[in-house]
């Protein structure tokens, strides 16, 4: 990607932001305010729910959900059902005590664990709307949240941190 489609990009990002790139920044602002409010401990915790979420969806009878529901719309009611089972996770097993993933709490971690966590919800909760309404959304949200190209770096990508920042941490804890 060159300099002037990244201007062109961030022009018609600020310009006239829709919808989607007005939403994406609600969700990193949440997370964000969320990752320094509750710590990187339940950070870690939420991206490890958004899996366990994102996984449950594919065993839920939507056929079913739908017709009983009488939605006309799939693809809110999947965002519907992993939104309501995200929520649900963080709050029934968020309670539960536990052992902290690290002792120390660098600031630096919950800011890039918080954006992490705000990509994965918002690749995902995008990766469930229809071809139609995907076509819809803005030119820089589909070039760095819903692109196909993505879906292995918003997977794989907060994973990636969490297995860097504990082994990082085992290191620091071996030369103790």
């Amino acid at each position: 990607m060159s300099l002037s489609q990244l201007k062109v990009i961030a022009n018609s990002f600020f310009s006239n932001p829709s919808w989607d790139v007005v939403l994406l920044l609600v969700l990193v602002s949440v997370g964000f305010f969320y990752g320094i409010t509750a710590g990187r401990r339940k950070i870690v915790s939420s991206i490890i729910y958004t899996y366990v979420a994102f996984a449950l969806m594919f065993v839920l009878p939507f056929d079913r959900l739908q017709k009983l529901l009488q939605l006309k719309d799939l693809g809110f009611l999947k965002i519907g059902s992993f939104v309501v089972l995200f929520i649900l996770l963080v709050f029934i097993l968020g309670r539960a005590g536990g052992r902290a993933f690290a002792a120390s709490n660098p600031w630096w971690q919950v800011i890039v664990l918080s954006i992490a966590q705000a990509g994965l919800l918002a690749h995902i909760i995008l990766s469930l709307l229809s071809q139609a309404q995907v076509k819809n959304l803005s030119p820089f949200v589909l070039k760095f949240i819903e692109g196909p190209d993505l879906q292995l770096w918003w997977f794989a990508g907060p994973l990636a941190l969490l297995a860097i920042i504990r082994i990082s941490e085992l290191r620091e804890e071996s030369k103790w």
